[in-house]
Parts: C-alpha cells; structure tokens; sequence
C-alpha cells in the first residue's frame, strides 16, 4: 500500500500538546528504576553544594537512584576526584578540610535530601586499590624486586618505591664516595632502551631545583672498565636500562660532605621512577650494588626499600593498613607474579583480597558507608581487577547484617558482553541462597553502549543493537544490567557519543529488557565537561518525557518484539529512510496491557513506514483500525490505525523518536481552573473548580509523603451539568503534623480515561493536641506524654533516624486523657530522631536527640 502526507486525510487531525494528559488507572502503581550519574570527571571543587540543587528535581522526575562521585578523601586532596583513595572513612572531615565533593556536613546534608526526595544514594567504592600512605620498609617488595623476580613475571612499578640507605652517627655510613650500580634484573631484551630516572636526596639537602641531568654512555663503572655518571644530590638525571650489552649497568658517583646530611643520624633516599609513558616504560631496573670508598666494602645489603603503604595513623582513626594488605606481601612475594587483570600494578597500591585482614576491612568500610553515611548503593570501581569471589562475600556478609542495597553495579570497561555476563555469573556462584534473593548483581553494559555508539557516529547498521550488549547478546538477565551512554571515563578524543544522544538514550529508556537506565548529568542538564566532549545539549526535557512514559506504560513490560532485526518475519513498506537506519520495536506485558511501539530514525531522512506489527492477544490482540497514539506528539499524524495487513504507518522526522501506544486517547473535556489546599487548623482543605464539563465520572484526591508514590484519598461524583462548571470542596482531617503533604487531582472521565492537575502541598506545623517528649536530648529513657479527646483507641508510635528510616516502632493503646509511654534508644547511635504518633485523625511528630 502506497501512503503519502495526506493519509487519513478523512479523519479529523488533531496534535497533542499536552503529552501525557491521559493514563490508565492501572498503570499508576508501577514505577521503574532509573538512575542519574551525578557528576563528571572534572566536577568543579564544592560539588555537592550544586548537585543538592537539582535533587527536588531529579526527584519529581523520577529517578530512583543517583550516583555520587568516590566520597573518601584522596592522595592528591581537593583536586582528586576520588580514584585514588587514601583515607577511606574521610568524608570532608577530621580537620583535613572538604574533599573535592565537600565537607561531611555537605555529605551528610545530600543524603538526607536524596531519602526525602525518595532517591537512593549510591556510592562509588573503589576495592581495587590506594594510595598515599606513609612511607614504610617493605621487606616483600625489597625481595620481590632483588631475588623472586625473573623474566616470567611483570616488574614492580618503580614509581611505588624507594631505597633508603642509613647515614650519620648511629651508623657506619658518613662522607665519601658511593656508587651505585642500577641495571636490569633479568638482562632481557624487552626491557632494553626503557627511561627511567635517577634521584638522590638526604633529609638535608633535597630538590635543589635544577636543570635535569643526563648519563653519558658508557658508564657501568670500574669493574666493567668504564667511567661512572657523576650526580649531585637533589637533581634528576635521566637514564636509559641498557640490556644485551656486555656490561648493562648505569653506575651513578654521590659524593657526600660533612655538610650533605645530619650527623646525627640521617637517610639517603634514592629514587628510579619510570619514565613519562607510564606502564609502558616500566622496568626491571633495580640496584644491585652500593659501595662504599669510607668503608671499603659494597653495603648493597643495608639498602631497604619503602613503599607509601602505612595507614596505620590516618585522621580518622580507622581502616588501618599495612604492605601486608597489598601485593606483594609476606604470604606471596616467592608466587606473586604481578600479571593479569587480578594482580597487575594497574592502579597505585594493588589491595590484596585474598588477605583476609584486607576483605574484612574492606567490607566494613561497605557496612559503614551504609550505616553511618546512609548509602544504599554500590557502584564498584574496576571490578575487573579483583576477583568475583570478593564481591560475593563482601555481600554475603552486608546481606547477613541486614544491609540490601538496590542497586549494586560492577565497572568492567570491555565491549565484550560475554565477559561482562561472566563476571555477573562468577558473583553469583556459590552464594548463598538469602543473599541471591534479596541483592541483585548488576553490571555496566559497556557492550550495548559501543553498539549504540557505532550507530550514532560510525554509520553502522541500527539493527545490529538489537543483538548487543549482555542481554540480547550474551543471553543475561536485565535485572543484572545497567545501561548509560556517557560516563565520566569517555572523556578523551572520539569516546563520547557525538550524534544522534537523544536517540541512544531514547533506546534504553524505553527497552526495559535491557537493563537499568543511567542518565549522565552533563547531557541532562546541557554542560560540556570537557573539550573533547560534544558541546552541551540540554536533554533534560525530552529524558524526562521518555522516563514518564516508561512508568506509565513500558514500566514491567514482560516482552519485546523487535520488528525490523535482520531476518524479521514482519513486513515493512519504507517510503522514506531505512530499516538499516531505524529501530523500531514492540513491548508487551506492562501493567495496562497495551502494546507499545517505539521507532527511532538515526538518518537524516523522515522515516516514512508502515510496518507489521505483533497483533498476538499477548502484545494487546490489536485488531483492524485498532488506534495507536503518538504520545511525544512527534509525529506528523497524532495516531496510527492497523490496516488489513496489521501494519500502521509511523512518521518519525530526521534523527528522532516516536512512541506509539495502543488506544484511544483524545482529552478530557473538563478544565481545571483551580486546584487549591490550604492547612485550616488541624486539617487541610481542598478546594478545586471546574469549567466546561462533558462526560465526566469523578474526580478523586491521591496524597503522599514524598511527591511521588501517591495513595488514594476520596472521591467525588462529578455534578456539573453537560458543558457546564461546578466547585467542590474536601477537608483532609486525617493529615498528619509536621512534614510536607501532596496532594494530587485526578479527573476520571466515563470512558475510563483521566487526567492530573498539577501537585500542590500543604503543611501542619503543630495542632492544640498535647504531644511532648523529655528528656530532649537524652541517653537512653525518653517519655512521651499525648492527650486524647476520643475514646479508647489503638494508635501508632514510631521513631525514625535521619535517612527517614523507622528504627523502632510499637502499638500503644490509647485511653481518652492524659497517656505516657517510654522507649529505650540506648542501643541506638548518637544523632537526631524523629517521634511520631499516628491518630484516627492526625499525625504529631517532635525531633529528639540521642547523645
């Protein structure tokens, strides 16, 4: 069938300008998680001061977690952003001064607004590694670098040690002439012509900030018939590892003076850091001789060398350490080998999980983070570079303690989904029964995310997403995925995505299937956090369109059929753009029972198509002329017909998207000209008008705690006459005291369709009841003393703690007059609660401090 721009030409055309207006009453309990990343790489210092803006925000939209930036303290202070731990149980605190993020005060604060705006806090926890602690003689790595190691094996980064020779009185070691004698351990090839540089200092003479210096070939030393290199103390001399040759050595000349360190007792401290390549220079260089002309003699063996691994004295008190919790340590330096993603030196100080001193500390540092910072979920930095079987008992024992985190997502940046699926499944293996139940494994779909890529900037074929990434292409579940398009890593030449975001995000914030969504903050909110990365776009309007017509009609959806794959058996008509550049799929199973077809164009062209589509009474039993609405209103053509080939014709413009649900949906035809509530003494008044009524049923009143999971209230018959305007009014005796209260107006049609107003709120500060609680503060015993003007009834008392969580909760039974009650908080922590008695006909709260 050939169709053109003025298909339906008979039917009266109308376009949507009010998206959303109209819902089903079935749909409104569901609500689908999705989550914001809520910082960037290069996040200004005091981060958390602008993010705590947007969090009412974030939250009306509907995101349900938000992922904060690596909260502890880090190595390079308050420029880190928080990869390079130090001080794990630093928040902003202990007289450090903020992290970059901020102060703990600022943590604390966030927090507190994320539970009130029903969003889950999610911390980035770094296990794989850390850094900056003190200087420390490590006898391991000393052993590792001089003796264990051969050519099998990968060298320990020489920027992650020191060797220190002990000078002054207290030793035989003064002034004179010592060489030192550098060359490769093993004398292999792949080593040779490596940088390095060459260092020397003592505690009294340090940087003496000049020119670098450089070796002069040949300079082995005397006993290989050569001259040495001449160096002074406090200067960089840059050097080359020389293997293959007869000699191979670089031999270094300090000569100290009475004057070059203390008499008393000093060090010389001496350094060979890899060259500016990073890993890629690396070495086996190590020093394999010292001598001495004061004492006649090579002292090599009174060389120690240090590492930065002592955290046994951080501020905070607590997560000490030692080189015995990293590689390689006492129990592994003869069988370490350095190598793999498991063990290779990737990051700073490689933590060692296999210590069981290091997988406790580490989970309790977990556990803490989520009772004393309020977290409630995990995202793992690196997860590539640690075994699964820490994951596994590190949830094991935060699930024994009764800490479930909703969100618990590994980073492994590899497009390959099979890697990624195993990962999920090596967790899984062998945990215990109470702990697979209650905590979903996920993991960062990074194979979906370079499909979504090749298609928006490479011009691949759009179809080849839909047998991407770990569900559709490795066979995973999307419980254990979580999908994004952009993350902070993606910030060097050509990572991001640059064309067509709106479209990528467009996929998986509406394919369920395949995973948890994740919304970067720079495409939300339209800023470019760097250079290289596309000028800012603000997608917050068309993210937040996408994310409610998820919850209303894909949230749950149990299936979906992706009409144009290659190999599809549906048949398509395309009279302008292309199946290669299009996706277009079907979802089924949600809540209202409705199909929903999506369509996105990755071309430059307006995709004109009918396509097939599933008419199964599984995708909703669409029959001929069944009706699908464009709900974004993006389309030229409010709504589509299935013809006699079950197919409808879509329009979707040049690099857009489309979604079409299944029914009829044109607006209610009532007004609202007012929607008011108003806090009168103890209760709270609703008062709304209405004009221009036809056919309509009810109007009902929802409330909630938190603006967003809505409970109903009542309901009222409509009594305006056809066409014409009523007022009505209800008074809410059962509000509670206190805290904020929303409500929300819903017109219900006789067909079944209805629409909101807009939400208003309404608050209760205190009522003539009396309410009290002494003694405030406290240590253990507090009284509650409550009047009652009704007869005997049964009421609730509760206390919660400041993430909003009840901590203790009882029936009292409640006779009319005065009535008391103790509750014993002993055994909860210092910190601010919350009393709270619920009444037949109210709530009165009052805040309490334990000390």
């Amino acid at each position: 069938m050939y169709c053109n721009n003025n298909k339906y030409s008979s039917v009266k055309l109308w376009k949507l300008t009010l998206c959303f207006c109209v819902v089903w009453a079935q749909n409104l309990s569901a609500q689908c998680d999705f989550m914001m990343q809520g910082w960037y790489w290069d996040y200004p210092v005091g981060w958390s001061s602008t993010l705590q803006t947007k969090v009412a925000g974030l939250g009306s939209a509907g995101f349900t977690y938000v992922w904060l930036p690596p909260l502890s303290r880090g190595s390079s202070g308050i420029s880190s952003s928080g990869y390079d731990p130090k001080d794990l149980y630093d928040l902003g605190e202990y007289g450090q001064g903020p992290t970059r993020f901020g102060t703990r005060t600022n943590v604390n604060s966030i927090i507190l607004a994320l539970n009130s705006a029903g969003i889950k806090p999610v911390a980035d926890l770094v296990y794989n590694h850390r850094d900056g602690g003190k200087p420390e003689v490590n006898a391991p790595v000393k052993n590792y670098i001089t003796t264990y190691y051969n050519a099998a094996k990968e060298p320990f980064p020489s920027d992650r040690f020191r060797c220190i020779l002990p000078i002054g009185a207290a030793t035989n070691n003064g002034a004179g002439d010592y060489y030192i004698k550098i060359s490769s351990k093993t004398n292999d090839a792949r080593f040779n012509a490596k940088n390095y540089t060459f260092y020397a200092q003592t505690n009294r003479v340090g940087w003496q900030n000049l020119p670098n210096g450089s070796e002069a070939e040949p300079n082995g030393g005397g006993d290989c018939g050569q001259s040495s290199c001449t160096a002074s103390l406090g200067r960089n001399f840059t050097a080359q590892v020389e293997t293959g040759t007869a000699c191979g050595t670089d031999e270094y000349k300090i000569t100290l003076g009475v004057n070059d360190f203390f008499a008393a007792g000093d060090t010389l401290f001496i350094f060979m850091a890899n060259g500016a390549s990073g890993l890629s220079d690396y070495s086996d260089h190590r020093i394999y001789g010292l001598y001495s002309t004061a004492r006649n003699a090579d002292i090599v063996g009174e060389v120690k060398y240090q590492t930065y691994t002592d955290f046994t004295a951080m501020p905070s008190g607590q997560g000490a350490m030692n080189f015995e919790n990293f590689k390689p340590n006492t129990s592994n330096a003869t069988t370490q080998y350095l190598a793999g993603d498991w063990d290779g030196m990737y990051f700073f100080y490689d933590y060692d999980q296999f210590n069981a001193d290091t997988e406790t500390k580490l989970t309790d540092w977990t556990k803490w983070m989520w009772s004393n910072v309020g977290v409630r979920g995990l995202r793992m930095d690196a997860i590539k570079h640690f075994t699964p079987a820490y994951v596994r008992n590190m949830l094991q024992s935060m699930n024994a303690a009764g800490y479930n985190p909703g969100m618990v997502v590994g980073e492994w940046f590899d497009s390959n989904a099979n890697i990624l699926k195993s990962w999920v499944d090596n967790v899984y293996l062998g945990m215990n029964a109470a702990t697979s139940s209650a905590i979903k494994v996920r993991i960062f779909d990074f194979a979906l995310r370079e499909a979504l890529k090749n298609t928006c900037d490479n011009g691949s074929d759009a179809r080849n997403i839909f047998t991407s990434g770990i569900v559709d292409g490795a066979g995973a579940s999307g419980f254990n995925s979580v999908t994004f398009v952009q993350n902070h890593d993606f910030r060097d030449a050509f990572q991001p995505v640059f064309n067509d975001v709106q479209q990528a995000y467009a996929y998986i914030l509406t394919n369920n299937k395949v995973g948890t969504p994740t919304v970067f903050y720079p495409d939300y909110f339209g800023i470019q956090p760097n250079a290289n990365y596309p000028p800012g776009v603000n997608l917050e309007a068309q993210i937040k369109q996408l994310m409610q017509a998820h919850n209303l009609y894909i949230c749950n959806s149990t299936g979906v059929d992706y009409l144009n794959k290659n190999g599809t058996g549906y048949s398509s008509n395309f009279i302008s753009g292309s199946s290669d550049r299009s996706l277009i799929y079907q979802l089924t199973g949600n809540m209202g029972g409705r199909s929903v077809v999506v369509a996105i164009n990755f071309s430059g062209n307006v995709l004109k198509v009918d396509h097939q589509i599933n008419t199964s009474g599984a995708y909703g039993g669409a029959t001929v002329g069944t009706r699908f609405t464009d709900i974004l209103a993006r389309s030229n053509y409010p709504f589509a017909l299935v013809d006699g080939s079950n197919r409808i014709y879509m329009e979707v413009p040049p690099h857009s998207y489309s979604v079409w649900v299944q029914g009829t949906q044109a607006p209610l035809a009532a007004e609202i000209v007012k929607f008011e509530v108003k806090a009168v003494k103890d209760f709270v008044r609703i008062n709304w008008v209405t004009s221009n009524e036809r056919d309509m049923e009810k109007f009902e009143i929802e409330r909630s705690s938190d603006g967003k999971t809505f409970e109903f209230l009542t309901a009222q018959k409509a009594n305006a006459s056809q066409g014409g305007n009523a007022a009505y009014q209800f008074d809410d005796k059962t509000a509670w005291v206190g805290s904020e209260i929303y409500y929300r107006l819903k017109s219900v049609g006789k067909d079944g369709a209805f629409e909101y107003a807009p939400i208003q709120t309404a608050r209760i500060d205190k009522i003539s009841a009396t309410f009290t609680v002494s003694p405030n503060p406290t240590t253990d015993l507090v009284g509650v003393k409550f009047s009652s003007d009704e007869a005997d009834e049964e009421t609730n008392l509760a206390v919660s703690n400041e993430l909003g969580e009840i901590v203790f909760s009882q029936k009292v039974s409640c006779k009319k007059g005065e009535n008391s009650v103790s509750i014993d908080l002993q055994r909860y922590p210092a910190g601010v609660y919350l009393v709270r008695l619920d009444r037949s006909t109210f709530q009165v709260a009052e805040k309490i401090i334990k000390q």
